[in-house]
């Protein structure tokens, strides 16, 4: 697998997407399926493949070929932090500063690949007391 680590962890920016697509396929489904992943990613089955023996030899999912993919516990934490990221990026650049959805999606992506995880905490602290700030302002009530 490519060398571009993310934040000194294991995963690349690209395996951090392919957890997060089993992720949110898992969470509508109970279970992921190749097919599925390849779809959500615009990737070829094959490519899904690769991706999931890399996941798999790193401890973060359940998967033997043409079975279910299943996060396990290490997965599952390391997907919901990735996820968690991407939507509190998200929050900042569309709901704070009125950034166009696909844009603020996209650059959400980036972002939360591209911090460490004290910077990132840092956005994530800053962005939840804005937003609670502004939740609990009269004249926002009908921005949410």
């Amino acid at each position: 697998m490519p060398n571009d680590r993310t934040h000194g962890n294991a995963l690349t920016a690209a395996m951090e997407d392919y957890m997060e697509a089993i992720y949110h396929i898992v969470e509508e489904h109970g279970y992921a399926k190749s097919g599925q992943i390849a779809d959500r990613l615009g990737v070829h089955k094959s490519t899904v493949t690769t991706a999931l023996h890399f996941l798999k030899s790193q401890g973060y999912i359940e998967y033997e070929p043409y079975q279910d993919v299943k996060l396990n516990d290490k997965g599952r934490e390391e997907a919901e932090g990735i996820v968690r990221r991407h939507d509190i990026f998200y929050r900042l650049l569309n709901q704070l500063l009125g950034v166009e959805k696909d844009e603020a999606s996209a650059l959400a992506c980036e972002l939360e690949h591209s911090l460490s995880p004290n910077v990132a905490g840092k956005f994530i602290a800053l962005v939840e007391k804005a937003l609670k700030k502004r939740n609990d302002c009269p004249l926002h009530k009908n921005c949410r």
